[in-house]
C-alpha cells in the first residue's frame, strides 16, 4: 500500500521541459538567416560581434545603438527555439532581409541586420508571410 502511494507521488511530480531564464525567439517556417544575440553592451566593447539595435531599451521606442564588438551572436538556422542555444536571448534580427516587428500590437519595419531588443519576459515568434518575415513580440 505504501509503495502505491509513493509511486503516485512520483508520477504526480512533473519537471518542466526547459527552464528559460530570459527572452525566447521561436523560428517558424524554416526561416533562414534569423540571428539571436546576448551579452549586449551599449558602447564599443570586447565581444565578438556587432549588434546595431533600433530599440535599445526595448519596447517600440526608437533609441538606436550604433556600437561595435558589443554582443555575442548565434544563427537560428536549424533550430526552432533560441533556448536550445542560450537561456537568455536579448535581441534578434534577420541578417540579410528587412523584416516587420509587431511589438505588443505596434508595427515597425526594421532594416536587415538591425536588432530588435527583447526583455526577459518577452518572446518573439517569427514567421514567413506574404509581405516577408514578420516577428510578433509578446509577453510570455
Amino acid at each position: 500500500m505504501l509503495g502505491a502511494a509513493a509511486a503516485a507521488v512520483v508520477v504526480g511530480v512533473a519537471s518542466p521541459a526547459y527552464a528559460v531564464v530570459g527572452g525566447d525567439v521561436i523560428r517558424h517556417d524554416s526561416i533562414q538567416n534569423l540571428v539571436i544575440a546576448k551579452d549586449i553592451q551599449f558602447t564599443n566593447g570586447t565581444k565578438g560581434s556587432t549588434c546595431h539595435i533600433w530599440n535599445r531599451d526595448g519596447g517600440n521606442t526608437y533609441n538606436y545603438v550604433n556600437a561595435h564588438n558589443n554582443c555575442t551572436t548565434a544563427s537560428m538556422n536549424g533550430r526552432t527555439y533560441s533556448w536550445t542555444v542560450w537561456n537568455d536571448t536579448d535581441a534578434f534580427t534577420m541578417q540579410y532581409e528587412n523584416y516587420w516587428v509587431n511589438m505588443h500590437g505596434a508595427w515597425r519595419y526594421v532594416s536587415a541586420n538591425d536588432y530588435t531588443r527583447i526583455h526577459d519576459n518577452e518572446n518573439a515568434h517569427c514567421y514567413r508571410e506574404s509581405d516577408g518575415v514578420n516577428c510578433y513580440v509578446s509577453y510570455g
